[in-house]
């Protein structure tokens, strides 16, 4: 699979993964919000670590600063890159069994081997339009 679809799926599933109580026991109810913590702040940390470290040990230690500063910038790509893979594996039987309730229950067509990507659009759509008792 393209590295770069695997990015943008992995940032599309991050996107439309629900945060509820219903799926907090779920890895990515963990990885999605640190995955969007390092989007937003790594940036700004790589660029800090290399003037501080530029700073108190000088010229000679600069490629250890640039290999530190370039492996906090990759953090939010492998984050990508791991919910990418997340999104287009497909369900174990215990959630697909979910799965298909809940697409019985907002009466739509369920996918013959659904992937999480098609559990997070059908789990973010029920929690919309079910009653909380129902998901």
């Amino acid at each position: 699979m393209n590295l770069f679809k695997l990015m943008k799926d992995g940032q599309h599933y991050a996107s439309i993964w629900p945060r509820h109580a219903v799926v907090a026991a779920m890895t990515e109810s963990r990885v999605v919000p640190a995955v969007q913590f390092a989007a937003r702040w790594m940036p700004a940390l790589a660029v800090i670590n290399l003037a501080v470290q530029w700073q108190w040990q000088g010229h000679m230690l600069v490629p250890q600063a640039l290999v530190t500063s370039l492996f906090l910038l990759s953090l939010p790509f492998q984050g990508w890159f791991w919910l990418g893979r997340r999104a287009n594996t497909k369900l174990d039987p215990r959630l697909k069994h979910w799965y298909g309730d809940l697409a019985k229950k907002l009466k739509v067509q369920p996918q013959a081997q659904p992937t999480y990507m098609d559990l997070a659009k059908i789990l973010k759509k029920a929690l919309q339009e079910l009653p909380p008792d129902e998901h």
